[in-house]
């Protein structure tokens, strides 16, 4: 039955259809953070991503903490319902654990997130306005799922949230030519964790979120063959005395190739408290993509 389970998301991932992957965030921005498109119509697209943890001495491989990421089976798709003025975008991430005893059990998903909701994506000034709400639920595979007994098996919250998309040529076409073929892209991120008894805020699963500040760049060059990019995102402690002030920040520059629909992501993550000592977790992985 788990087998078979796991096989079918594994599937799902697979074939989930998408536009360019831009970053690595397990909330992927709709339609890959494009800021054109179409305005009207049913369409479906996504991408379907595999990683492998090159370096990893703290990265957990359950939301309880447990274990060691290996791999990172990952999926991303757009439903159009309505071009972008009405989307429901799906993302879908597993992660395996390298301390498993086995090769075979090493493969094994041993953590399962899933996210959905609706968006609507709108041309602002030169960029474009993504708003949204979206549910996400982090739990574990292999050890037989939520346990009532241990709060931190689970998490899960639903968010509302505001996303600026950018592009520096689009302002500035001069720059184009500067990095031959290239842009300056990316986004800012607000959110609300308006529904959250169970997603913390902290590494070390204490607090429980309330916003998320989010901004992602990315600089491209050479007809976007080549690109370097950087992820920071924070997250603040509704439990805190101050819960505007961030609790953690996760940070994750990377190096990225891309031909035609496939993408290869060298990339750094460390998720790290910034109010407190405390849990950090950090690895290095390399990460392949396709998008179809």
């Amino acid at each position: 039955m788990r087998q078979g389970l796991v096989a079918s998301l594994l599937c799902a991932a697979a074939t989930l259809a998408a536009s360019p992957a831009r970053a690595l965030d397990k909330q992927g921005s709709a339609h890959g953070g494009g800021i054109e498109g179409a305005t009207s119509g049913f369409d479906v697209s996504g991408s379907a991503s595999l990683g492998v943890s090159l370096y990893n001495p703290t990265y957990a491989a359950r939301p309880d903490n447990t274990g060691l990421t290996l791999f990172r089976y990952a999926g991303h798709g757009d439903i159009d319902l309505i071009g972008r003025r009405l989307s429901i975008p799906i993302d879908v991430n597993m992660f395996s654990d390298r301390t498993a005893i086995g090769f075979g059990r090493k493969l094994v998903p041993s953590e399962l997130d899933i996210i959905t909701g609706v968006t609507s994506t709108w041309r602002l000034g030169p960029g474009a306005l993504e708003g949204g709400a979206r549910f996400e639920v982090d739990m574990t595979l292999d050890k037989g799922g939520y346990d009532t007994s241990r709060p931190s098996g689970t998490q899960k919250y639903g968010d509302l949230r505001a996303r600026y998309l950018y592009s520096v040529a689009a302002v500035a076409p001069g720059i184009a030519p500067v990095l031959r073929g290239g842009d300056v892209r990316g986004y800012l991120t607000l959110g609300w964790f308006a529904i959250n008894n169970t997603y913390f805020a902290r590494p070390d699963n204490t607090g429980l979120a309330l916003f998320r500040y989010a901004a992602h760049v990315e600089i491209a060059g050479f007809d976007d063959h080549f690109a370097l990019g950087l992820d920071a995102i924070f997250f603040t402690d509704k439990q805190a005395s101050n819960v505007v002030r961030p609790s953690e920040l996760d940070f994750t520059p990377e190096i990225i190739g891309r031909f035609s629909r496939y993408e290869v992501h060298l990339a750094y993550e460390r998720d790290m408290p910034v109010d407190r000592d405390g849990l950090v977790q950090h690895f290095l992985y390399l990460l392949a993509s396709v998008s179809f």
